[in-house]
Parts: C-alpha cells; sequence; structure tokens
C-alpha cells in the first residue's frame, strides 16, 4: 500500500484538476428539490461543513449523516460523479477555490459593529495607500502634467469605475483624458499614442493580461506608463512608473466591501491634488470656467462643490 503522504498528495494534485471545471456544490444546491429524505441529509452535510464531509471514510461518514453507505454512492452519482472519492475530490477543489466562501467568519451582530468596521477599513487602506513614496508620486504628478493625453485604462469590478473618477479629477484641471474599459480597445489606443503621453493603467490584482499588454504596446510607442496596483505583480514589472498600493486583507469576512476602493481613490485624490496645485493657475481658470457654466444652467448656489 503507498504511503498515505503520497496518497494525500496524489488527491490533491487531483482536486487541482477539478479546480474552475465545474462547481460541484452549486450543482449540489440545485439538485437539492429532487433529493430524496436521505440524499437531501447528506447535501446537508457536505455543504454545512464541506471539510469534514472530506475527511471523513465512508463508514464515518455513515455513522454521522446517519444513512448506509450505498446510499451515500447513488448520492455521488446523483449529482454527476463517478463515485465517493469522485465527490471528495470535486468537493476539495471547491475549498481550494474559496473555504472563505463555504465556511465564512461570523459577521457583525449590530449596526453599530458594521458602521465601526467600514470606518476603521477605510482609515487603515487610506492610511495605507498614502504611505507611497513621495519622490514617486511627484514622478507620476510631473509625467501627467507634461504629457498631451492622458489614457485612463483599468478592467473588473473596482478598476473599471476607477478610470472614470481619473477623467472626472483630472480633465477639470484642463487635462486631455480617455478612459477605456476594453480589453481590446485599450490595445487599440495604445498603439495610436503619441511620444510623451501617458497611460495610466489600475488593476488591484495587477495580473490582468490585457492592461499589462496595451501598457507594453504604449510604452514601445513612447508613452509613460503608469499604475496604480500591487508590488510584485505582472503590471507593475511592465510599465515605467508603478505607485504601488498594498492588498488589505478583510480578516476573512467575505460579507463586507473590499477597502481597496479608498485606498485607490486616495492615491487617484493625491495625484489630482498635486496636479492641480503644481499647475495652479491654469486649473483655477479650467475650475472658473466649469463653475461658471454650472452656476449658469444647472444650480444658482455657488457655494456647493463642484459637479463631485
Amino acid at each position: 500500500m503507498a504511503p498515505r503522504s503520497l496518497s494525500v498528495q496524489s488527491d490533491a494534485s487531483a482536486a487541482q484538476e477539478h479546480v474552475g471545471a465545474r462547481d460541484i456544490l452549486g450543482r449540489i444546491r440545485d439538485l437539492e428539490p429532487e433529493l430524496s429524505r436521505s440524499q437531501h441529509r447528506i447535501a446537508q452535510a457536505l455543504l454545512g461543513y464541506p471539510r469534514l464531509f472530506v475527511e471523513k471514510p465512508i463508514r464515518d461518514l455513515c455513522d454521522w449523516i446517519g444513512v448506509s453507505a450505498p446510499t451515500i454512492i447513488r448520492f455521488s452519482k446523483a449529482v454527476g460523479c463517478s463515485g465517493l472519492r469522485d465527490l471528495k475530490l470535486q468537493v476539495m477543489g471547491a475549498m481550494r477555490v474559496g473555504p472563505r466562501y463555504l465556511e465564512p467568519s461570523d459577521p457583525p451582530s449590530t449596526l453599530e459593529d458594521v458602521r465601526e468596521q467600514v470606518s476603521m477599513r477605510a482609515q487603515s487602506a487610506i492610511v495605507e495607500a498614502l504611505g507611497i513614496p513621495d519622490d514617486k508620486v511627484e514622478r507620476a504628478i510631473d509625467a501627467i502634467l507634461r504629457g498631451g493625453t492622458l489614457y485612463a485604462f483599468g478592467s473588473g469590478g473596482v478598476s473599471s469605475w476607477l478610470v472614470e473618477e481619473i477623467q472626472n479629477r483630472f480633465f477639470r484641471l484642463g487635462v486631455r483624458v480617455v478612459p477605456c474599459r476594453d480589453g481590446v480597445m485599450q490595445a487599440m489606443l495604445a498603439a495610436s499614442v503619441e511620444r510623451g503621453d501617458v497611460v495610466l493603467c489600475c488593476s488591484l490584482g495587477g495580473a490582468n493580461d490585457d492592461l499589462v499588454t496595451a501598457a507594453r504596446i504604449a510604452g514601445n510607442y513612447g508613452a509613460t506608463t503608469l499604475a496604480l496596483t500591487q508590488n510584485g505583480s505582472p503590471l507593475a514589472a511592465e510599465v515605467d512608473l508603478a505607485l504601488h498600493i498594498a492588498v488589505l486583507r478583510n480578516d476573512g469576512d467575505v460579507l463586507g466591501p473590499t477597502t481597496m476602493r479608498y485606498a485607490y481613490l486616495a492615491v487617484i485624490d493625491l495625484l489630482a491634488f498635486g496636479a492641480a496645485i503644481r499647475s495652479r493657475p491654469h486649473a483655477m481658470e479650467k475650475l472658473r470656467r466649469l463653475k461658471q457654466q454650472f452656476v449658469s444652467h444647472f444650480d444658482e448656489d455657488a457655494t456647493r462643490p463642484l459637479c463631485d
């Protein structure tokens, strides 16, 4: 018989092959209404305690759930597996993808706790983001103010709307901004840059192939490439200057919103405010024009923030 360590290693390798193949847990949830009473008990045990289900041998599973071994085998086949081992391998694959979603930590119990967590996480993210070295921030501002056009690229949940925030912050300072969230269009725009233009890429993970490709193309045509991303990522390695933002963990709480949003917004505000101060006469005139037209056509209260 093979040593147990080799068997565990083999199972782990096989489970890796199942990652991304299909969502066995989602399939079991979908099939629950069609299962018999005994099979439903197996499903509840598996979905509620997937780690225990995988670790227990079939005899222990029978005692734990209160069903027979043949029932467990029939259940495995009913959910599309060849047998119990295949079922366990697929569950192991699901556990590798997202154990925090299967066995999450306890969420806050009161609204006051929710309020405190949101506030503390936002503050921590902003403090972390504003720790970027001054020389890197200065170089990024110099590049943006010297460049002809600022291209803002980003794709995904947060990064896709960060590019619009870059446009929102910089157009009012007189900077020509072209935002883009589509990977193919990013590559096409990158190929059309002029020497001295700036391409600013946003990516929380930094592993977006389309963004890396667009940054490489833009750099080849003489643009200055910048990135808001995490240290050590493929995107950070590709650009001329990366403003590294550390990935902040949420202590296993997958229900809470990601605090990285606050970190990236803080850096964008830092760049925009610095650029506004550096280009004060030009920026003030652009802002005056915007306010003049806004007060004339949309809101007579001149004390309100300018379209923020």
